[in-house]
């Protein structure tokens, strides 16, 4: 892999993107602040020309009034001296005119206009007059049509009812020309604003000006942007370009108008503004540019050096991958420089740990060389025994399996493995077992021959693979010879161990059979031997695998069953041998196949019994068998008891007495209702945990019995250790007592045995009253069998108790 764009490239062009946003950012700043100060001046203007505007109405206002006022009390009040005043006025007209810029004035009466009453009058000034007349104070008005006018009403006190008014009216040029020399604008003048038809905005000048400043204007005008708003120019203002000018064009409203809103339009030369307003943003801009290129560089020449030298730790570093040494010492020796500084830094230690780097992986290349010889040889053979393992084996059945159509010769795989060899490390612990595993190692390699492989494939299990076999009587030769090595015992440190192996044996001599498929095979045979108990070998064969197949399918349709309800319990009662007394029932399992019809116990239990499935089922009929008691306690028969029986699976499993005490509190019965049934086999196999799990049961209050008594081993002295409540005495021995004088003898002793110890024993299968009446004549407590009643399907069961049941007692009993 390449580098297409290095971490320092990467890293400049960040920190430059970062330099440029911050300039940038700055640089916007700095503009937007220039412009608002200016947008700020502008708007300060625009109130400072409102001020001085507002003054200089005042004043002109002010000083026509005096004027009059003094003109008026020369005359005095009454109606000949309104015609006087009258007189006095049209006298001085021309002076007015000349000095006050005064176009016309008139005296009202209550007549009209004095001196020509009949004279009309502009509506404009008779609702002035009117108003003035109103309120008693001097009125202001701006009216414009096409040249805007100032008219003044002013009061005069006089004897009448109706108050005399005497209305001036003046031009603009004086406010204008007083307005100008106070401002120092560049131009000034009245304007009007109207709406066109096309819903536009244009500006018409409305106070006397000479004909080159009205095409100025009307040049202004035309300069203005098209989406001008009349709102703009009144707040703040609005810059135009104009003959090389840059000129600030603003409007004052007149407060006292009619009309078509009359403004006063104030021109004021800003280009000196405006071009130091350029002048700093362009400084702005010039300074972050040039900082911008002034930081590029600087990083450029700072960052650069190192970006050589990554680059150069880059491109060297995969050629230790390669293994190319010689290569990454040659480039390593050119590229090297005298450091610019003396100091150290990460690079250099970076370097220097990639030049160690590849002087210890060329020293590795040579050891691994050496070591891989090792591991083959390792992968290929079991640390432990020193046989060859299963990666092996794999490889010699393949090349026996590819040779065997050639020589014509068979190839037989045999499986095996140690029975119970797990005890073995539960009691004596893994080391013990170590041992005791090496032992057996041995002594599978003894009677094969050199061309003959002996392998440990997992665990306890070893796998021989016998070669060029003409006949199959061989191969039950060396099986026979591998059993009889393990009769005599193996000792380890000082322990005796009698250890048997089951075997399977897998025999072909067709090409195209896989390893994956003979050890299959080899495997299904090996636990065919084990189903005899040990120190068997048996050979495989087509029926084997179909034995299996239909463990599977059983399996699964087992599953559906349970899913489907088609399990049940069938109960077998259990009464008290002397009286006839209902003790209880056991709980027996049924299963109704909705094709298949009733499956028998003895043809679905021993394939379920190994499978994952079988817990599930246990637990199944704990749950059905505790809910029935208590169907049985709501219905009169509180004190019941039901014998459930318990594979070695759920025996030996953690969570049953947990699962035990659930169901006793969700259903509310009595422990002591809850009978578990073991068998011989279970308990013996690991007698020390059966005694821990049997008490741990029994310190719960459920009651403990042992099934099947006598069939698994003769000797009866291992019940002394076992916290048991009962003892089942076996069918097999029940149905020969009328018979058999020994199996007479067998019951008779065990059950005083059993009384002895302390504890009740139930005879199982009872089928005639002979059988019935020498049980009673041993003092057998319990007994249940065919002659009593056949196992009661539980739909049906409260029809027989009402049948079958009288105060507690079967009627049927003897």
């Amino acid at each position: 892999m390449k580098v297409q764009v290095s971490f320092t490239t990467k890293t400049i062009t960040i920190l430059l993107a970062m330099v440029l946003t911050v300039a940038v950012v700055i640089s916007t700043v700095l503009i937007q602040e220039s412009d608002a100060r200016i947008l700020l001046q502008q708007r300060e203007n625009q109130v400072s020309n409102q001020r001085r505007v507002q003054l200089f109405e005042d004043i002109l206002h002010g000083r026509m009034i005096t004027l009059i006022d003094i003109i008026s009390h020369k005359s005095g009040g009454n109606a000949d001296s309104l015609e006087s005043l009258q007189q006095t006025l049209s006298g001085l007209s021309e002076y007015l005119t000349l000095n006050f810029q005064v176009e016309s004035l008139y005296l009202f009466d209550e007549h009209g206009v004095v001196g020509n009453p009949l004279q009309p009058v502009n509506k404009t000034i008779e609702k002035l007059v009117n108003t003035t007349r109103a309120s008693f104070e001097s009125r202001s008005l701006l009216s414009c049509d096409s040249v805007c006018t100032h008219y003044i009403s002013i009061p005069i006190m006089a004897n009448g009812e109706t108050l005399p008014v005497i209305v001036v009216s003046t031009s603009m040029r004086e406010l204008l020309y007083l307005f100008s020399r106070a401002t120092d604008v560049h131009k000034v003048a009245v304007v009007q604003h109207k709406e066109t038809s096309s819903e536009l905005s244009e500006l018409r000048v409305a106070s006397q000006v000479s004909a080159a400043n009205r095409q100025y204007f009307q040049s202004l005008f035309d300069a203005l942007p098209d989406n001008w708003r009349i709102d703009d120019l009144v707040i703040r203002g609005m810059n135009v370009a104009l003959e090389n000018q840059q000129l600030l064009v603003s409007l004052l409203p007149f407060n006292h108008a009619s009309g078509d809103h009359p403004y006063l339009l104030i021109v004021q030369d800003v280009s000196a503004m405006v071009r130091q307003n350029e002048q700093y943003q362009y400084i702005v801009i010039s300074s972050a540019v040039a900082l911008f290129f002034i930081f590029s560089s600087l990083l450029y020449l700072f960052l650069n050096q190192y970006r050589i030298r990554l680059l150069d730790v880059s491109e060297r570093l995969p050629m230790l991958a390669e293994h190319k040494f010689s290569e990454f010492y040659t480039i390593a020796a050119k590229r090297r420089k005298s450091p610019i500084f003396k100091f150290t830094d990460e690079l250099d230690v970076v370097e220097d740990a990639a030049n160690n780097l590849a002087r210890q992986l060329e020293s590795f290349d040579g050891q691994m060389a050496i070591n891989t010889a090792k591991l083959e040889k390792m992968a290929m053979f079991d640390v432990l025994t020193g046989l060859p393992n299963r990666n092996m084996l794999t490889f010699q059945i393949e090349k026996q399996l590819a040779s065997s159509i050639r020589d014509d010769r068979l190839v037989a795989l045999m499986f095996m493995d140690l029975d119970d060899f797990k005890k073995v490390n539960d009691s004596h612990g893994h080391d013990v077992g170590d041992k005791l595993l090496k032992a057996a190692a041995m002594r599978i390699s003894k009677p094969i021959r050199e061309s003959d492989i002996a392998s440990r494939f997992g665990g306890d299990e070893f796998v021989i693979l016998l070669s060029n076999i003409e006949s199959k009587k061989h191969v039950d030769t060396v099986a026979k010879k591998l059993i009889e090595e393990f009769k005599e015992p193996i000792i380890v440190d000082g322990v005796t161990f009698y250890v048997s192996i089951s075997i399977g044996i897998a025999i072909t001599n067709h090409s195209r059979a896989t390893p994956v498929e003979l050890l299959r095979h080899a495997d299904i045979a090996m636990y065919e031997a084990k189903a005899k108990k040990g120190a068997e070998y048996r050979v495989y064969d087509a029926t084997m695998n179909l034995k299996v197949m239909q463990k599977v399918e059983l399996e699964s349709e087992a599953r559906e069953a349970l899913r489907d309800n088609q399990f049940s319990l069938a109960l077998q009662p259990q009464i008290e041998m002397h009286t006839g007394r209902l003790v209880g029932f056991e709980a027996l399992l049924r299963w109704q196949h909705p094709k298949k019809g009733n499956i028998s116990p003895a043809d679905f239990i021993p394939l379920l019994e190994n499978t994952s499935f079988m817990l599930e089922l246990d637990y199944w009929v704990i749950t059905r068998s505790t809910y029935l008691i208590r169907e049985l306690k709501n219905s009169g028969y509180p004190d019941v008891k039901m014998a459930i029986n318990l594979s070695a699976g759920q025996f030996l499993d953690p969570s049953l007495p947990e699962f035990l005490q659930q169901q006793i509190i969700k259903n509310d019965i009595a422990p002591d209702q809850v009978c578990l049934e073991l068998t011989e086999t279970v308990l013996v196999s690991d007698i020390k945990r059966a005694t821990t799990i049997m008490q741990n049961i029994r310190d719960m209050g459920c009651m403990l019995a042992i099934d099947d008594f006598g069939t698994g081993y003769s000797s009866l002295s291992y019940l002394k250790s076992l916290p048991a409540d009962y003892i089942k005495i076996d069918r097999s021995f029940v149905a020969n007592i009328a018979s058999s004088a020994d199996d007479r003898n067998i019951v008779h002793s065990t059950i005083s045995m059993v009384r002895n110890m302390g504890m009740q024993v139930v005879a199982e299968g009872i089928e005639t009253s002979e059988q019935y009446e020498l049980l009673c004549h041993f003092d057998c407590n319990l007994g249940q069998g065919y002659l009593i009643s056949r196992p009661i399907p539980e739909v049906n069961i409260w029809d027989v108790l009402s049948d079958k049941v009288e105060f507690g007692f079967w009627k049927e009993s003897a």
